[in-house]
């Protein structure tokens, strides 16, 4: 069994394990009528605001890549954009999709690297954008919020994490000092890709406005997704503050980027219980929140597989 086999079984498992878990130490019936509860018209809401995020996120990734020089419809970048989301939801990486976006990026810039170097920069805004809607809410939600247990220990962390990727990317040359000190840089293949991903940041340290413009763009669409979040518990007959969603959504989301689960599931769960819990909200009433609002992001994007399968492609390994 290879090692990329093995990871795949481990997450699963540690998927599995996790829900497993959850859904035994919850009561199901109180979680069953919770699920059946769902006025249908605010999930409807819901669907129609995920669709809003779609849109803006694939509008970030055409101002990225203008900002490089390189025109592309935005008919074109929506399809890629779904079939990537589809990927991000059924492989078995959160970053399935990028791939995905990368590949036909590439179409457009000449170059995989050049294509990497912009997904990569337009998921570093997405992720910096959650940071600050958890950081707003945390500042500004008053003692309820700044007591939840593990919140300002995980807002601190990531605050180093952040601080160091902006400093290397306003201070030019220390990238390439790193790199150096590695010893990477003495490799031809790697100071080639490298030099190509330096130029890429170059051209964006150039276009500032670009890069604000995205990352606004960046933050209204997280917003976005933590009231769609929001809408679900409406939905679903649940009573929780806007600003705990600030909070709790946005720390939900960076914890999932941590490599150790099938696309989030069981961590995603174990996340809201843990906060929510804290607020008084059920244990049911937090697991159906999660699982309405990730079932419902996976159903929509079996779009993906439609405009997948209708250009008969498939992704590259």
């Amino acid at each position: 069994m290879n090692r990329a086999a093995l990871l795949l079984i481990l997450k699963i498992g540690v998927s599995v394990g996790l829900l497993t878990y959850l859904l035994y130490t919850t009561d199901l019936t109180a979680l069953y009528r919770r699920l059946r509860s769902g006025d249908t018209a605010l999930l409807v809401g819901a669907a129609l605001l995920y669709g809003l995020i779609l849109l803006l996120s694939t509008w970030r990734w055409q101002l990225l890549l203008k900002a490089q020089g390189f025109d592309a419809p935005m008919g074109r970048l929506s399809a890629t954009y779904l079939v990537a989301t589809f990927f991000n939801n059924f492989l078995p990486s959160n970053i399935g999709g990028d791939v995905i976006r990368v590949r036909d990026g590439s179409e457009l810039t000449g170059s995989t690297t050049a294509s990497l170097a912009v997904v990569a920069i337009d998921r570093i805004l997405g992720l910096g954008a959650l940071y600050l809607l958890a950081v707003g809410a945390y500042l500004f939600g008053g003692p309820v919020l700044q007591d939840l247990a593990g919140a300002r220990p995980a807002l601190l962390v990531l605050g180093v994490v952040f601080g160091v990727m902006a400093y290397v990317f306003f201070r030019p040359g220390i990238a390439r000092r790193l790199v150096a000190l590695s010893g990477l840089g003495s490799r031809p293949w790697v100071r080639q890709r490298f030099e190509v991903v330096q130029g890429a940041v170059h051209v964006y340290r150039r276009q500032m406005l670009a890069i604000w413009s995205a990352f606004g763009a960046s933050v209204a669409l997280q917003a976005l997704l933590v009231c769609y979040y929001y809408d679900i518990a409406q939905s679903l007959g649940i009573a929780v503050p806007l600003s705990a969603c600030f909070l709790i959504v946005p720390l939900c989301n960076l914890v999932q980027t941590i490599p150790i689960s099938f696309n989030g599931w069981g961590l995603r769960e174990s996340v809201f219980i843990l906060y929510f819990g804290q607020l008084g909200l059920s244990r049911d009433g937090a697991l159906a929140l999660s699982l309405v609002g990730a079932g419902l992001i996976v159903l929509l994007s079996l779009s993906g597989a439609v405009v997948w399968t209708s250009r008969g492609a498939a992704p590259s390994r």
